[in-house]
Parts: structure tokens; sequence; C-alpha cells
């Protein structure tokens, strides 16, 4: 392709690599006529190329490399109540939902590894046992949570370590969840049934608003 002044670019397209890699690789055969990779160059080997040409199978048999899908611990009882929860508001209309406030919690991982596991499924299997793995919380990890509402936004509150009920209230719902319910009168809060949340000390203070 060099041969034939095809621009760099275009050679990256149709091989399926990077500017960067075709550019190394003409440069080197310019250099020694030779486009053979020296040993002890580049990244060391993690797969023997027994494996490399299994990995290749995989591949071409539209077998992809992904993570376990991570699901939540969901029983029949918690499936029929969230159902029955969705029926019960099935008639809201825009204005009904513009007066909820959201809010939800994330974790972020702080380290360079997670611990996921990978595992070798077509794309339809992504979902099915035994591609999937239980949901647990990592109190290990640095917890960002936040609400949204129709018009408005919370601030970001970060925090690390354990989130117990006392925590949530002290740190979370009175210094930030209260001040912003207060300033939208009339508002609905939605809190997700998160531990912290059902704790009775978050209860207890969840009381003196309209939560959903």
């Amino acid at each position: 392709m060099k041969t034939a002044s095809w621009s760099t670019h275009r050679d990256a397209v149709l091989v399926d690599r990077s500017e960067c890699a075709v550019r190394n690789c003409s440069e080197q055969w310019t250099r020694e006529s030779t486009h053979v990779q020296k040993t002890g160059s580049g990244a060391t080997r993690k797969t023997k190329r027994r494996e490399d040409r299994r990995i290749v199978h995989l591949a071409e048999s539209n077998i992809k490399s992904k993570r376990t899908f991570r699901a939540l611990p969901l029983t029949p009882e918690h499936r029929q109540l969230r159902l029955q929860w969705c029926e019960a508001r099935s008639v809201w209309n825009v204005t009904d939902w513009q007066k909820v406030m959201f809010s939800d919690e994330s974790w972020f991982l702080l380290g360079t590894d997670d611990n996921r596991v990978r595992v070798w499924s077509c794309p339809s299997e992504r979902y099915i046992s035994p591609h999937s793995s239980t949901l647990h919380c990592r109190h290990s990890w640095c917890n960002g949570l936040g609400a949204i509402a129709y018009d408005s936004r919370s601030s970001l509150i970060v925090m690390r370590g354990t989130i117990t009920g006392q925590r949530c209230v002290d740190d979370i719902l009175r210094p930030h969840v209260g001040p912003f319910l207060n300033g939208l009168p009339g508002t609905i809060f939605e809190q997700d049934n998160a531990r912290p949340h059902t704790a009775r000390v978050a209860q207890d203070f969840l009381r003196h608003f309209q939560t959903l």
C-alpha cells in the first residue's frame, strides 16, 4: 500500500490499526527492509501463541470478551412490588412528574483494579447465567451522591467509607437534601430504598417531607 502511495490514514483504516502503528511499520521497512517485530520490543506477551489462535477463533465466531453483567439480587416479591409501584403511577402526566426530585448514588473506584471478571460470550448471552453476577456494595470505594428535579439540581456530594443511616442524616439529608427540598415547595423526594435511606433514623427525618 505504501508502494502504491496510499496515505497513512487510508492504510490504517484498511488494516484496522492506528496510524501510529502503520507509520512505525513503514519506517522500520524503510530502515531495515523488514516488518518483523524485534524480540523484546513492546509490551511483554501475556498470552501464548496457542492462546492467540484460540482468541482469533472466538472472535471469528462472534464471541467477544466482556465484563460479567452485574445484576441486582431481586426476589419475586421485589419484582411484584416494583410492578405495583409502576402501575400505581402509570396515569401520571408530565406535570405530576415535574414535582418529583430524583436521587441516586454511584461508587467510583479510586484504584487500578476493580476485581471484575471477564467472560467470553455471544451478544445475546450477556444477561443470562453464567454471564452475570450479584451486585454487592463495596464500601471501600468513593461514593458520589446527587439529586435532580425538573429545573434544578443538587450539589454533588462525595463521601468515603461506609454510609450508615446516621451518617446519611448528618452528612447528606440534613445539610443538603432538606434545604434543597425546602427551596422547592411541593416537591416530592424520590428515594431508591438504599439501606441508609431505609434506616430508622433516616425514615424519621424524611417524615417531614413528601416522599415517593
